[in-house]
């Protein structure tokens, strides 16, 4: 009977194991599924924001995950695109003043106001706590630029001749997509010490990457298909965290988990990786594209076309 008992508990445990670790609950799923083109969501706590091209121009929307409302962000009638959130805050990317500014909105308070005023184009921002950086046009090239919305300063991150892309930040780490050798690497600064440095140094590409504590992750070119790489920076060791053959594109963190899409099922489905347990795992893999994923918690959200549409999907991941 013992033996019986023990085989049985082995059994529910192979069971547990091999279960997705993604539950996609009907209360969270979908998100929004306007016949407008809905993309590149964000999200905080429960709070999801996303760009929606349902009044025939790019807006923002938003969405609480507790209380299951939608609603509208920016109302004006020229394109505002690729919103992040932070607590109350969400920045966009806005053109209403013929060229791409960086503008806010505060959601408790309903409040918009604009970050940037050059006449250049600021293109894709990224906030954490006071923070907001951004890819600046103002000296013919691609510079970090930031700003302290506290204190309402602007201030130059990395102003070098070549091009730099993608920032992102977290606490006092600023990091980036550098093309200063003649390729692309990440590079970081940290804004206490006034300190820049290299985080990648491989000859081939390193894009687009995310940031969560200790940890940068990023898009990497090196094995001649594009992986997923990842950075401690107490450590300072470097770490493979895709090996599939094919493509994987758009890291994001959160905590130990890491997701990205994924074409290795000849479309782009959202895949994760649990660092804690050198763990991967998939999210979807619906018939039809899933992109952009974004992740804050357990939760994960996404760009999703199984409606013949973009719509906003998100999932649960369960802990365990």
């Amino acid at each position: 009977m013992k033996r019986k008992l023990k085989k049985l508990r082995i059994v529910i445990l192979l069971i547990l194991f091999l279960l997705p670790l993604c539950t996609e609950k009907p209360q969270k799923l979908p998100i929004s599924t306007n016949p407008g083109i809905q993309w590149d969501p964000a999200i905080y706590e429960d709070i999801v924001v996303w760009q929606d091209n349902r009044n025939g121009n790019a807006d923002i929307y938003g969405y609480s995950l507790s209380t299951k409302e939608e609603f509208q962000i920016t109302t004006d009638s020229s394109d505002q695109r690729y919103p992040v959130i932070y607590e109350d805050i969400v920045v966009w990317q806005d053109n209403r003043n013929g060229n791409a500014d960086i503008y806010g909105c505060n959601l408790s308070t309903k409040e918009e106001f604009q970050i940037t005023t050059d006449s250049s184009d600021q293109w894709r921002p990224a906030i954490y706590g006071d923070i907001v950086v951004w890819r600046d046009h103002r000296n013919g090239n691609k510079d970090i630029y930031g700003y302290n919305l506290k204190t309402s300063e602007e201030f130059p991150i990395i102003t070098d001749s070549s091009d730099q892309r993608y920032p992102a930040v977290y606490e006092d780490i600023v990091v980036w997509q550098d093309n200063r050798n003649g390729n692309a690497d990440i590079y970081g600064y940290n804004l206490k010490t006034s300190e820049e440095f290299p985080i990648t140094t491989d000859s081939s590409d390193q894009w687009r990457p995310a940031i969560y504590g200790d940890i940068v992750v990023w898009r990497d070119h090196r094995n001649g298909n594009k992986d997923i790489y990842g950075y401690n920076l107490s450590t300072k060791e470097e770490f493979p965290i895709t090996t599939d053959s094919s493509d994987q594109w758009r890291p994001a963190i959160y905590g130990n988990i890491v997701v990205w899409e994924d074409w290795r099922n000849s479309k782009y489905d959202i895949y994760g990786y649990d660092l804690s347990i050198s763990k991967e795992f998939p999210i979807t893999v619906n018939p039809e594209h899933q992109t952009t994923p974004a992740i804050y918690g357990n939760t994960v959200v996404w760009a999703d076309y199984r409606n013949g549409n973009w719509d906003i999907y998100g999932c649960t991941l369960s802990t365990g």
